[in-house]
C-alpha cells in the first residue's frame, strides 16, 4: 500500500468509526427513552383508576347532599302543595292544532 492509499484508508476507517459510534449512541438513547416512556405509561392505568374512584366518591357525596336538601325542603309532597297553591294544576290541558292545508301545499 502506498502512503496515499493508507491515508485514504485511515480517513474511511475514521468515518466508519464515527458513524458506528453515532448509531450506537442513537440506539442506546432511544432504548432509554423507550424504557422511561413505558415506565410512565404503566402508571397511567392506576392514575385512571384513582380518577374513577374519586369521581364515584364525588357522585355519592352529591347524592347524599341532594337527599339532605330534599329532606330540608320538605320533599316532593310539600313542593307539590306549594305548586297547587300557586296555581299549577295536576290536570293537563291538551291543545290540538286544527286540520287544514299543509304548509307545503300553500307554497307556489
Amino acid at each position: 500500500m502506498t502512503t496515499l492509499q493508507q491515508k485514504h484508508y485511515d480517513q474511511i476507517s475514521k468515518k466508519c468509526k464515527v458513524c458506528l459510534l453515532a448509531s450506537l449512541s442513537l440506539v442506546v438513547s432511544l432504548s432509554l427513552v423507550k424504557m422511561v416512556f413505558s415506565n410512565r405509561a404503566s402508571t397511567w392505568g392506576s392514575d385512571l383508576n384513582k380518577i374513577k374512584l374519586e369521581t364515584e366518591n364525588i357522585r355519592k357525596e352529591n347524592l347524599v347532599l341532594r337527599s339532605k336538601l330534599a329532606k330540608e325542603s320538605g320533599g316532593l309532597n310539600k313542593l307539590a302543595e306549594e305548586a297547587e297553591e300557586k296555581g299549577f294544576t295536576a290536570k293537563l290541558n291538551y291543545k290540538h292544532f286544527t286540520k287544514g292545508q299543509k304548509v307545503a301545499q300553500n307554497l307556489p
